[in-house]
């Protein structure tokens, strides 16, 4: 896999910006994800702007798509969005417009449900209406992967929801044990010890940089940027120092972070994840 000609690509509503092959502008980003329900965060920072595009720029919940990585291997996209906030400040010569964005911020704030369900319901039925009520707030459906045995779960008494969707989410993933969270603009479900089976092969010759850090149950890790490491998919590791310590095996991604530039610096995907033994995530110290 090439990773060098680094590509940052940004759709701010209507504005697109870097999407063609002339010169393009200096943009930052610093983006965190986790398997949270609450939303992932973004901060990006475009430089020297036209005036005209800066005034743009700014609505509340407006759209916003980051793509980043090398051309021609792993360029993709590591953020889709809502506009929270936009600064406009000099930095002498610069103008660096700074945009503070939150993934499903306007499906997680305004989303809600309200419906009765008889006994019997298969919980599954359930979420499908509280996905409904997310897409009515822009909010996709990505992948599911119900933990084993949960498609004949059904409720034993009569139930009724009235309250956001996040709320409601949170309590089935609790009681059901599965985590829940949006990603790119799509929900994503996964067993509280489970993972999607993309995996991306991490070694000094595919990303690997420096030393992974050995976690009670996993591992901490940065490679060179690439969009395909995400929260719920796994990694496989190959590391001397984990190969020493036993610890070179595949894992379950559970935070990262992108940051850097298209210019110069880092560029980067640092991250957490848990060691998976029979395809069971490890979930450590309780």
């Amino acid at each position: 896999m090439s990773q060098y000609l680094r590509k940052v690509k940004l759709t701010v509503g209507g504005l697109s910006i870097n999407h063609g092959e002339g010169d393009q502008l200096k943009v930052g980003f610093d983006v965190s994800k986790d398997l949270a329900s609450e939303a992932n965060d973004a901060t990006i920072e475009v430089w020297n702007l036209s005036e005209g595009h800066r005034n743009s720029v700014g609505r509340e919940f407006e759209d916003v798509r980051l793509e980043a990585g090398y051309l021609g291997s792993s360029t993709g996209i590591i953020f889709v969005g809502q506009i929270r906030d936009v600064e406009h400040a000099r930095d002498k010569a610069d103008i660096i417009t700074r945009i503070t964005c939150g993934d499903g911020d306007k499906g997680l704030r305004n989303a809600t449900s309200s419906k009765s369900f008889p006994a019997g319901t298969p919980i599954k039925d359930i979420l499908e209406q509280i996905q409904k009520d997310l897409e009515k707030q822009g909010v996709s459906r990505g992948q599911w992967r119900f933990p084993d045995g949960f498609e004949d779960k059904k409720l034993k008494r009569p139930f009724a929801m009235c309250g956001s969707c996040q709320r409601e989410m949170n309590m089935f993933g609790r009681s059901f044990g599965f985590y829940w969270s949006i990603q790119n603009g799509a929900t994503e479900l996964v067993s509280a010890d489970g993972a999607f089976e993309q995996t991306v092969f991490l070694s000094s010759d595919t990303g690997l940089v420096n030393t992974p850090t050995i976690t009670d149950n996993g591992v901490k890790f940065e490679a060179l940027l690439n969009p395909e490491i995400r929260p719920n998919r796994r990694v496989q590791i190959q590391s001397q120092v984990l190969r020493m310590n036993s610890a070179e095996g595949t894992y379950r991604v559970s935070q990262v972070n992108y940051r850097g530039d298209n210019r110069a610096g880092e560029f980067v995907v640092s991250g957490h994840c848990e060691l998976l033994q029979d395809n069971t995530v490890d979930e450590g110290i309780k």
